[in-house]
């Protein structure tokens, strides 16, 4: 497959974001310089010494970092590294004096972001238009990712029709939109662009006067006239629809593309452009729901799944990080007494990654089932990760109504120690579900008696040859009877042989379990004086137990 190198300038970058999102303060080395590369500032990376050689990524997102500690940041850049290893361009929402005075000293562009715009749209948009930011995957193959289709296919779609063109998905959430110029665009659009979603009362008018169900309903273009109250121009909309299957229409509807007239009436052929391109559309993201990019397969092989078989050193170049040392593996669950929805797991999953890359810029992430996992290169602290883990788990938990816990596997011994690290963490996952929502972060050395005892009790419970058969004959007993002799026996050993606590625990009378008790190790021909037995009893009622909890019963 033949690649060709993709270069973004400034100026295309600005362009693409739009003038309602961003405004250029100033460029000292010109608005064609290169930008391939995105990060978030972070207070702790701007306070350590930049390893010597090694190149910044060409923007980045002041999110988090007072004014003060970016114009120090960018004043011992300007005095300590050579320019052509420099950020190319800070995006700020508050662009003083001193910080536009220090940036251009030091070569640097800086563009002003709206102060409504979300910093993981202008971050993810920025991504999106460089190729996947990293410069070392400037490469891209010759089959364009989903998302540059699109906004490739908006721009088409605007140039066709003279029109401001947004791709929405279904839940009228902004995927692409056209370049266009403040004095253009209406204030819906502008606010659309800006929140990602077009603004909720206008969303509401929309869905009063029936213009979804139009889009429902048809495969043309629909009218949508000028509306004074909401300040908006005459526009057009189609809606995107799964692709056809033996030349059966789908009526599953995947979004709508919409066109604002802008200086000039749309062209007359606007309504045929928009059906060729609903179509175009529905083939996007119909692929995209359907199957991972070729970099998230690439990360997911790295984790393990797939059949795993990664070229390490191609992996590190083309991801930008190092091949070896130390690094940490975290992975995230939904926890056990919790249902979580799938779109808010689609939500936490868009989350974690912004606050993964905010914490270290060159971190990986993924999702494999209904697990997240985040990849640290290149990290020695552990007690620095497990606070980021709580952190981001509280957060999430507030924001996206997603519960989570989490396990972190370190030190990993480098990119080709991360299945294995995937493993354990997998493994401490699977075997802790029934801990306490107060403890949402663990590890294999902390949680290990949990996950030995429970893989044991898995173990005994999957091999039919290891089950006491005297087990069954009480439970048969109880069933039979009523007698409640299992239950009694379980609380009694667990409280170590107090009568009395058990029996307050069983709310019978203490005389009550001790005729239970004498009962049930005559039917099973056990002595609880003896070691052996109460160890062997002990452990045939806890595989019991293991193999009756919601968790087990539902596989």
């Amino acid at each position: 497959m033949k690649c060709v190198n993709r270069f973004i300038s400034l100026s295309e970058l600005l362009s693409a974001l739009t003038s309602a999102v961003v405004t250029l303060v100033d460029a000292p080395a010109g608005e064609e310089v290169v930008v391939d590369s995105v990060a978030f500032m972070d207070v702790d990376d701007l306070a350590m010494d930049m390893p010597p050689g090694r190149a910044l990524p060409e923007v980045y997102l002041q999110v988090g970092v007072g004014d003060d500690d970016a114009t120090r940041w960018l004043r011992d850049l300007g005095e300590r590294c050579p320019a052509e290893h420099r950020p190319r361009v800070v995006f700020s929402k508050s662009t003083s004096t001193q910080l536009r005075a220090i940036a251009h000293d030091a070569g640097i562009a800086l563009v002003a972001v709206h102060p409504h715009a979300r910093w993981e749209m202008v971050h993810a948009l920025i991504e999106r238009i460089t190729g996947h930011g990293a410069g070392r995957r400037a490469a891209v193959a010759s089959a364009p990712a989903l998302d540059t289709d699109l906004f490739g296919l908006a721009q088409s779609v605007a140039e066709s029709t003279r029109g401001l063109v947004v791709i929405e998905d279904d839940q009228s959430r902004v995927l692409a939109y056209s370049a266009d110029s403040t004095a253009s665009a209406d204030t819906v659009r502008r606010l659309s662009v800006l929140g990602r979603q077009g603004p909720a009362g206008y969303l509401h008018w929309l869905q009063r006067e029936m213009v979804f169900d139009r889009l429902r309903n048809t495969g043309d273009a629909v009218e949508v006239p000028a509306q004074p109250e909401w300040e908006t121009r005459r526009r057009i909309a189609i809606g995107i629809r799964e692709p056809a299957r033996d030349g059966v229409r789908s009526p599953m509807v995947l979004g709508t593309i919409w066109v604002q007239e802008a200086t000039e009436p749309l062209h007359g052929d606007s309504a045929k452009v928009l059906r060729g391109a609903a179509s175009i559309a529905g083939r996007a993201i119909w692929r995209t729901r359907q199957a991972p990019t070729t970099d998230a397969l690439l990360i997911q092989r790295l984790f393990g799944a797939h059949g795993g078989d990664v070229d390490l050193a191609a992996f590190a170049d083309t991801f930008g990080m190092a091949a070896d040392g130390r690094a940490a593996v975290v992975g995230f669950a939904r926890h056990a007494s919790r249902e979580s929805a799938e779109e808010a797991m689609h939500r936490g999953t868009v989350t974690l990654r912004l606050h993964a890359s905010a914490f270290r810029q060159d971190c990986v992430t993924t999702r494999i089932g209904d697990r997240l996992y985040v990849l640290f290169p290149e990290h020695r602290s552990v007690d620095r990760v497990t606070s980021w883990t709580r952190q981001v788990i509280g957060q999430l938990d507030d924001r996206s109504g997603l519960t989570l816990r989490a396990a972190i596997a370190a030190p990993v011994a480098g990119l080709g120690d991360v299945a294995r690290a995937r493993a354990e963490v997998d493994r401490v996952l699977d075997r802790t579900a029934n801990l306490p929502a107060a403890e949402p972060v663990t590890t294999l050395a902390h949680s290990r008696t949990t996950v030995l005892l429970a893989e044991i009790l898995t173990l005994i419970g999957d091999n039919p040859q290891l089950r006491d058969p005297r087990l069954d004959t009480l439970i048969d007993y109880d069933t039979k009877y009523s007698a409640d002799l299992r239950a009694s026996l379980d609380a009694y050993l667990t409280h170590r042989g107090d009568v009395r606590t058990a029996a307050t625990e069983l709310r019978i009378h203490p005389n009550t379990l001790r005729y239970r008790v004498r009962r049930a190790t005559q039917l099973m021909g056990l002595d609880l004086d003896s070691a052996p037995d109460r160890l062997l009893l002990e452990v045939q009622l806890a595989v019991h137990r293991n193999a009756n909890t919601p968790e087990r019963q539902g596989n």
